[in-house]
């Protein structure tokens, strides 16, 4: 694990933890916890790796925060599905995971929260079961599950993730399939001097 990572990693598991209790406790958490991440990851990728490729530094982390956000940007333009404070806290998550992470953090965000809608649907199917049978059915048991959780879980397990890591390329690495190329060249040259027609 690479310093930014570790920084990074432990300010997106601390916010999204705080967050997440916040949310099942009050159902809301302050934004300003949420931009604090998303300031505080890209400042630190810019501190300790500079501007960066896609895949280190400030690049990867904006790139990793349109990527994790991006998606829930577009639910919270179309209905109330999704808060701008999920919207902004997902952004956080991406910048502190970067890129490719923030966007393994978004499917893996999106599975929690299908799993935990499905939960949902399933008890209050069963509290409204229950309640017409003329008994008296808890209706908390039925509410929707605040999403800073699927958050905090779906951004925990993408910390985990290991996908592919976008890294630069070294001279070294070129060097052998340039020479087969250097090679498969020279005897193509060769080949077509051997066939060539003789001429009087």
């Amino acid at each position: 694990m690479t310093t930014v990572e570790l920084v990074c990693f432990s300010l997106v598991a601390l916010v999204v933890l705080a967050a997440a209790a916040l949310d099942v406790r009050t159902r809301r958490y302050p934004a300003w916890l949420a931009l604090g991440l998303l300031v505080s990851c890209l400042l630190a990728r810019l501190a300790l790796e500079g501007a960066g490729t896609a895949g280190t530094g400030l690049l990867a982390g904006l790139l990793g925060a349109l990527g994790c956000a991006g998606p829930y940007a577009l639910l919270a333009l179309s209905g109330p599905r999704v808060g701008w404070g999920d919207v902004l806290l997902l952004a956080g998550v991406g910048a502190g995971l970067g890129f490719p992470r923030g966007l393994a953090a978004a499917f893996l965000i999106s599975v929690v929260g299908a799993v935990a809608a499905l939960v949902v649907l399933w008890r209050r199917r069963r509290s409204d079961t229950v309640a017409a049978r003329g008994t008296n059915a808890s209706v908390d048991s039925a509410r929707a599950i605040p999403y800073g959780l699927p958050i905090a879980l779906g951004a925990i397990w993408a910390m985990g993730w290991g996908g592919p890591a976008l890294e630069p390329v070294t001279d070294e690495e070129l060097e052998p399939g340039i020479e087969l190329l250097d090679a498969g060249v020279e005897a193509g040259a060769g080949e077509a001097s051997g066939n060539a027609p003789a001429q009087d």
